[in-house]
């Protein structure tokens, strides 16, 4: 299955995509970890008022693992807080490191599988191979969940682990070719399975594990490393991602081209180069399209940015940890620009909001 065949479920712009309700217990984890919330949608590159919509309004399955992303790098846990074994932010480096000397598809998976299993200190992750398949089976029956293991939201978030060990094998496939998914396994309910509709295969739900099976063709189909997304982004959150969208159509529209120059933007792209080359288009039209929409890239780039400046002076960050996480050469160019932008230095900024 490649990515242009894959076959999203209606959501309005023909993104896979969850629920507001289905992901509004990101909210509690967030606020019992110490994040506040708006800030960790702002440096998603998503509106602050995201989870006040409608509890059956769309939520991009992309979105959804930005949002993991930031959790992870403000909270220091890259298990966002599911597990009551923390995992340390770099655990995506090792597990990436490890998967970047691989050959081929079988070796992915028992690489990745053996990883996991290492970091949790447990066999979770199992290759499985039976008559004419191979798969990938996570078995969380002792699993230490920080939630009732039977709770939708421990499932949904397997279910995206799933998501995300397949998106992996997509980024590595060479030259984007089809990988051979037959079903999925889940140990959720048949209903409400529509955030894995885009797979377009079976969904077996109420199984006794999560797996992934693919047809045993897979087996020792060669790997590339050195062009999957996954493997060279920041974490793999970020990654699967960045890979998500490439399965999204071109949106229409100016709300559209702004949105997606705002999720590059979140996801570390800072030059109009890099994010015209990551949404597969040249620098002039991805000026012409921002054209369209009545903005300049360096408006949309300064109204990010000032986002997070204003989150973080309001978190009581310092000025020169601003400057240097946000790209600026020191503490005064930043406070040019942002009083360019908000018509105050920093530091008044902050004693107006305390």
């Amino acid at each position: 299955m490649s990515l242009a065949a894959l076959s999203p479920p209606p959501t309005g712009d023909g993104a896979p995509s969850l629920t507001v309700d289905a992901v509004r217990p990101l909210l509690g984890v967030m606020e019992a970890s110490g994040l506040v919330p708006a800030h960790v949608l702002r440096r998603a590159g998503l509106p602050v008022d995201l989870f006040d919509g409608r509890g059956d309004a769309p939520v991009r399955l992309s979105d959804y693992f930005r949002i993991c992303e930031q959790m992870a790098l403000l909270g220091g846990d890259e298990s966002c807080h599911v597990s009551l074994r923390p995992l340390m932010v770099g655990t995506s480096e090792l597990v990436q490191a490890r998967l970047r000397g691989c050959t081929t598809m079988a070796e992915v998976m028992e690489v990745l599988a053996n990883s996991y299993n290492i970091i949790h200190g447990h066999r979770y992750n199992q290759v499985l191979r039976r008559g004419g398949t191979i798969s990938y089976a996570i078995d969380d029956a002792d699993f230490p969940y920080a939630f009732d293991p039977e709770d939708a939201f421990v499932l949904l978030s397997l279910e995206c682990l799933l998501v995300y060990v397949h998106v992996l094998l997509l980024s590595l496939s060479p030259g984007g070719a089809p990988i051979p998914l037959r079903s999925v396994r889940t140990r959720g309910p048949a209903a409400d399975r529509g955030h894995l509709a885009f797979l377009a295969v079976p969904v077996r739900a109420s199984a006794g594990l999560f797996g992934l099976d693919y047809d045993a063709s897979l087996e020792n189909v060669g790997v590339a490393p050195a062009h999957s997304p996954v493997l060279s982004a920041r974490t793999i959150y970020g990654g699967v991602a960045d890979m998500l969208d490439r399965i999204e159509p071109v949106f229409p529209g100016a709300q559209g081209i702004v949105g997606r120059v705002e999720r590059e933007l979140a996801g570390g792209r800072l030059d109009q180069a890099e994010i015209a080359a990551a949404l597969g288009m040249s620098v002039a039209s991805l000026r012409r399209r921002l054209t369209e929409a009545g903005l300049a890239f360096r408006d949309v780039r300064a109204g990010y940015l000032n986002s997070i400046a204003r989150a973080a002076l309001e978190d009581g960050s310092s000025i020169a940890d601003i400057a240097e996480n946000l790209g600026f050469s020191d503490g005064r160019s930043f406070a040019r620009a942002f009083r360019q932008w908000n018509g105050v230095a920093p530091g008044d900024y902050r004693r107006g909001t305390h």
